[in-house]
């Protein structure tokens, strides 16, 4: 399948905290666009954070696919997660200077809220940031879709 196929539809990505500077959703819209899926995406959701504590100052952002509900059939109310992967040339490609990038494969400690993840540190307009894209949401996020078994149909909830 061409890779063209595999890019997801994504109209825009919902940022769920107050007043997020303009280049952050530069940033997010930038970086989806290195998402790829076979089948439409659930809603992508984004958590920033700016760090003070660090010299220079850093905006820790995570994106992430959100969770789709099941709504009757055999599968009522289980919680499916998009399958995707990220083109990681096309990532780094959205950043003006690439310091570092990983992937985090596993959970490494009791307390990572973040688990499986790629992770690029970087300058995008002159900003500092680590980016964060992780395999599943976070568990404080509910779906960002509902599945109708019986429509089958697809929903969007944020």
């Amino acid at each position: 399948m061409p890779r063209e196929e595999l890019k997801p539809k994504i109209d825009d990505v919902e940022i769920r905290e107050p007043q997020p500077p303009k280049w952050l959703g530069d940033l997010a819209t930038l970086a989806t666009q290195a998402f790829h899926s076979q089948s439409p995406l659930a809603p992508v959701g984004c958590h920033f954070h700016k760090n003070d504590e660090v010299a220079p100052p850093q905006w820790e952002v995570t994106l992430f696919v959100s969770s789709t509900e099941v709504y009757g059939g055999a599968r009522d109310g289980q919680c499916v997660f998009s399958r995707f992967m990220v083109d990681l040339r096309d990532l780094m490609a959205a950043f003006d200077v690439v310091e570092s990038c990983y992937w985090q494969a596993q959970t490494m400690t009791d307390g990572d809220q973040l688990g499986p993840h790629v992770g690029v540190e970087g300058l995008f307009q002159g900003h500092s940031v680590w980016l964060r894209i992780t395999t599943q949401p976070p568990s404080e996020f509910e779906p960002g879709r509902v599945f109708d078994q019986a429509a089958k149909a697809l929903q969007n909830r944020w």
